[in-house]
């Protein structure tokens, strides 16, 4: 028998001088990507720069990142500031499919959101690993965050919006004058709404369903020929597609190597222990690895239980657990029974609870990771304050989330060098960041 508390801990915790190895390896793969080298940190460009605040006019932004779609009316003022005109979102009711169950839906739910509205002008956010062509075209290199529809992997994702636009356009008369300006990753969008608000802003992050970084360069940087960029000359925003970073195999546990082993999309292994599509599924393997060693959990996940089936515990319920503050966590006994787990001694609900503030910790402090690297690699010196604009429903959602992130900055960069480096949270910084991409790229 171990101590099941400590083997988590022990299994969790990735030391000080292993996440300092991370940041050099990271660091390493931003400059490869940069250089225009086989790097699993594949530094797309996106063909923008950061906007230069004085954008105007009326734009529709299009998040097409994972289950829920959000199409959002934008309108920027010029000062540092826009207007939100309306937002709706919906939910996809299915991940796989051919192009028509994913794009025609869409469409047509945009059609719904103008109304008779005048916008004319989109800008498109298209979440999944995309080498762009141009500001406005890119294809799909492979489906992340368990989506897989048919006829879409090495297609212009633009071209197949806009055809089903043009289909849905004589039942929809809005959509007859719609065309699409711009293609963004939703890091690459939340970094321009960002910077629109503050010019110090040069990362966007997303840590939601999936997680992703981008950042903006100095062209003087980059060794690897570039396109023109639209908006400002000197430099570019690039879309780092980090979730793939495998320098995290160093610390993988017993627990993210049956993750990804099982997985329908492999690789993606920074994002696999970053994103709340996964930790909640982590939680799960933890429960069912300490059961297996007779450790804890004792008929945890047997027929009928969540912790029974891939992904039947989520990082919904893993932020329900941690806040759940009383003696004896009667919330989450209540949660667990709702989850098909009828007896669960006040002893596993505190391992449960542990494991998942284990699991969130880590996820942060990688993050941190990301952050340190990303900003000493453009900034060696820290010379310069940074602004990492932040969107996404972990790094809201989950309780502290922020504040580990945060710690873990003041421990790879010290506490004095960490308070040039400012996260904040930007809700729905995504869908607004698309219209400001797309009043960038008309102009």
């Amino acid at each position: 028998m171990i101590d099941p508390t400590s083997y988590l801990k022990d299994m969790l915790t990735p030391s000080r001088r292993e996440l300092a190895r991370l940041v050099e390896l990271f660091q390493r793969e931003i400059g490869r990507g940069l250089a225009g080298e086989e790097s699993t940190i594949a530094m797309h460009p996106s063909f923008v720069s950061r906007p230069s605040g004085g954008e105007t006019g009326r734009f529709v932004a299009l998040d097409l990142g994972g289950s829920n779609v959000r199409v959002t009316i934008v309108e920027p003022n010029g000062r540092g500031s826009a207007a939100v005109k309306r937002q709706e979102s919906f939910r996809l009711t299915t991940t796989a499919g051919d192009a028509r169950d994913l794009f025609g839906p869409v469409a047509e739910f945009i059609g719904t959101v103008l109304g008779s509205d005048s916008s004319h002008e989109l800008g498109f956010i298209f979440s999944f690993p995309v080498q762009q062509d141009s500001v406005r075209s890119g294809r799909l290199e492979k489906w992340t965050k368990e989506f897989a529809f048919d006829g879409v992997e090495g297609e212009d994702v633009v071209t197949l919006l806009e055809d089903a636009l043009t289909s849905k356009s004589a039942d929809v008369p809005a959509l007859q004058n719609l065309s699409v300006s711009a293609l963004a990753n939703d890091t690459v969008s939340t970094l321009a709404w960002g910077a629109y608000l503050d010019r110090r802003c040069d990362m966007g992050l997303i840590v939601a369903t999936g997680m992703n970084m981008a950042v903006a360069i100095d062209r003087n940087l980059v060794s690897k020929p570039l396109p023109p960029t639209v908006g400002a000359l000197d430099e570019m925003i690039f879309n780092m597609e980090c979730g793939n970073f495998v320098g995290v195999e160093a610390i993988h546990t017993v627990l993210d190597k049956r993750l990804d082993l099982e997985s329908d999309t492999q690789g993606q292994l920074l994002e696999k222990m970053i994103s709340g599509r996964y930790l909640g599924e982590l939680v799960r393997l933890a429960v069912a690895d300490l059961e297996s060693r007779g450790d804890a959990f004792s008929g945890w996940t047997t027929t009928g239980s969540a912790f029974a089936r891939e992904f039947g515990f989520t990082a919904e319920h893993l932020s329900d657990i941690v806040y759940d503050e009383s003696p004896e966590l009667v919330g989450v006994g209540m949660l667990l029974r709702k989850l098909g787990v009828a007896a669960a001694t006040v002893d596993d609900r505190h391992l449960l609870k542990h494991a998942c503030r284990l699991m969130a910790t880590r996820s942060a402090r990688l993050v941190a990771t990301g952050i340190a690297a990303t900003t000493l690699y453009a900034d060696p010196e820290l010379e310069s304050e940074h602004v990492v604009a932040v969107d996404g429903s972990l790094f809201r959602g989950y309780p502290g989330y922020q504040v580990e992130v945060q710690a873990g900055l003041r421990e790879l960069i010290g506490e004095i060098r960490s308070d040039q480096v400012q996260v904040t949270y930007l809700r729905d910084a995504s869908g607004v960041g698309a219209a400001i991409i797309a009043a960038v790229a008309s102009e």
